[in-house]
């Protein structure tokens, strides 16, 4: 349906970059206008978090909870947990990603790497 980047700065770790991808899925979702979305990631430490009710600790609380505030602007919200080797057309989109500047947004399209990476995946 979409594809889009956003640069990062100050990342840490890998899993602030998950969740920061969770974060940015939810907004680009409610702003194409979704109402049912399924997100899919290869951290099963976020998609944990995200999935329970109970509140987070961790110092990516501030993240977690901004997804979960913003998961009421949806009819129906699910995360699940996806192997690495399944989730390789959202890497390529990463890596792409890295080499840009600026945000980018593909609507019914995405860079030819990433759509040749979702057929195979």
């Amino acid at each position: 349906m979409g594809a889009c980047t956003y640069p990062y700065s100050h990342v840490v770790d890998a899993f602030v970059a998950e969740s920061r991808a969770c974060e940015r899925a939810i907004w680009f979702a409610r702003e194409l206008g979704f109402q049912h979305i399924q997100i899919e990631g290869d951290s099963l430490a976020i998609i944990k978090k995200l999935q329970l009710d109970s509140s987070n600790k961790s110092v990516l609380s501030p993240i977690i909870v901004d997804i979960k505030q913003n998961m009421g602007l949806f009819v129906y919200v699910t995360f699940h947990h996806v192997r690495r080797d399944a989730n390789e057309a959202a890497h390529v989109l990463a890596r792409e990603g890295c080499c840009l500047l600026e945000e980018w947004f593909w609507i019914e399209e995405a860079p030819e790497l990433v759509e040749r990476a979702t057929v195979a995946d």
